[in-house]
C-alpha cells in the first residue's frame, strides 16, 4: 500500500455516483469535528468511481479537504491546529497539499502536522465549516479500481491533545476536536461501499473540463 501525506483528499468524483449527503451523526452530537470531506460543506464523505483505463489522457483530478466542523468556540478564529492525516491506497496518486495561506507545519513527520497558523495567518472559522487544509490529487491511474482511504488522528506525543486532533482559537486555550465517527481512524473513501442516492454518467472530457 501506498502512503501519503495529505490533510484530505477529494471532492467530486468522476464517472460514478454521489455518496449520502450527510455526515455520519448529526452536528448536534458531534461539535469540534475534525474529518475530511469531498465538499466544503462537511456532507460527502464517500464517493465511488468507476473502472477507466490508464493513460497520458485519461487522468483527472479530484479536490478534498480537512474540515474544522461546528466548532464551540467564542473565539473568531484557529491560531494553531494538529492532526495526523494520511492516505492509503493502490493507485497512482501524486497529491499538491496547501494550508491556508501562511500557515507552516512545524512538525518534522511527514504525517504529523503540527500547524501554526496565528497573527495574520489566522483562518477566521467560518460558521460551521472552516477549511484548515486542501489537497490537489491528480489521479494518473491505478489498477482495477480507484480506491483510497483516508485517515485522521492525534499526533503521537502531542501534550496539547494526548487523546486526539484539536485547535487553538487562541493561545492557552486548547481545543480537542472530535472524529466524525467518535472514534479517530479512517474518515472518508473512494471506491468503498458508499450509501449510494444517484449516478450521473459523464464523459472523460466533460470530466476534465470540470478542472
Amino acid at each position: 500500500m501506498i502512503k501519503l501525506t495529505i490533510p484530505i483528499i477529494l471532492l467530486l468524483a468522476a464517472v460514478g455516483a454521489f455518496a449520502s449527503p450527510h455526515v455520519p451523526y448529526p452536528p448536534e452530537q458531534s461539535p469540534n469535528g475534525l474529518s475530511v470531506y469531498f465538499d466544503l460543506e462537511g456532507e460527502t464523505y464517500c464517493v465511488v468511481v468507476e473502472d477507466w483505463t490508464p493513460g497520458p489522457e485519461a487522468g483527472f483530478t479530484v479536490m478534498a479537504y480537512l474540515l474544522l466542523t461546528y466548532p464551540e468556540t467564542d473565539f473568531p478564529s484557529v491560531q494553531a491546529w494538529e492532526a495526523n492525516v494520511y492516505v492509503t491506497t493502490n493507485s497512482y496518486l501524486y497529491p499538491t497539499v496547501s494550508l491556508t495561506p501562511g500557515a507552516i507545519d512545524i512538525d518534522p513527520d511527514p504525517y504529523d502536522y503540527v500547524v501554526d497558523c496565528g497573527g495574520a495567518a489566522a483562518i477566521p472559522i467560518t460558521g460551521d465549516f472552516t477549511m484548515l487544509a486542501s489537497i490537489e490529487l491528480p489521479w494518473l491511474g491505478f489498477e482495477g479500481t480507484a480506491e483510497c482511504t483516508a485517515h485522521v488522528g492525534g499526533v503521537n506525543g502531542s501534550e496539547s491533545f494526548p487523546d486526539g486532533a484539536g485547535y487553538i482559537p487562541e493561545p492557552g486555550f486548547p481545543i480537542p476536536c472530535t472524529s466524525a465517527y467518535y472514534s479517530w481512524g479512517d474518515c472518508a473513501w473512494i471506491d468503498h461501499e458508499c450509501f449510494v442516492i444517484g449516478t450521473e454518467g459523464m464523459a472523460w472530457g466533460d470530466i476534465k473540463s470540470l478542472y
